[in-house]
């Protein structure tokens, strides 16, 4: 074989392979229509939802902390009052990194690029090493029943 004919046959198989791919690939049947909207991140409890937690069990010292369905919960005090409690959204709005309560510093802190924000949500640094922002944290109005907290997301 000359090295012309082999050229040319190695350049029909790889058309071949090439072409074949991406009439497979094209070929589907597929009737569903494209998503276009965000992913939101998971875990997400939604809104309107109520998510509830066992105090003694997950929350029964100061500065414990439990993330249940998207809420982030923190003992901030003694006592079984909602006060002692708070609830807020689990992942950090700038980029989805886990929030953290760091109760020796008293703050909510981002464990993806160290934003930092108040026990009521309010930001006190931006994220770090990056062009983003961050906005205040929700807060979730919680409940007290018994032994069991609960928080309301809106």
């Amino acid at each position: 074989m000359e090295r012309h004919e082999f050229l040319k046959s190695l350049g029909l198989g790889v058309a071949m392979v090439c072409g074949g791919a991406c009439l497979s690939a094209c070929g589907g049947d597929d009737t569903s229509t494209p998503n276009n909207t965000t992913p939101t991140p998971s875990p997400n409890p939604g809104t309107g939802n109520t998510v509830s937690i066992d105090i003694p069990s997950k929350l029964a010292n100061i500065g414990d902390q439990t993330t249940m369905n998207g809420v982030l919960f923190f003992r901030l005090s003694a006592g079984n009052t909602s006060a002692s409690f708070v609830a807020t959204e689990a992942l950090c709005p700038h980029q989805s990194g886990q929030l953290r309560w760091l109760n020796n510093q008293s703050k909510i802190q981002c464990q993806l690029h160290q934003a930092e924000y108040t026990s009521s949500g309010t930001v006190t640094q931006g994220p770090q090493n990056s062009q983003g922002s961050t906005r205040t944290l929700k807060i979730y109005t919680t409940t007290i029943s018994g032994n069991t907290i609960t928080a309301t997301v809106v």
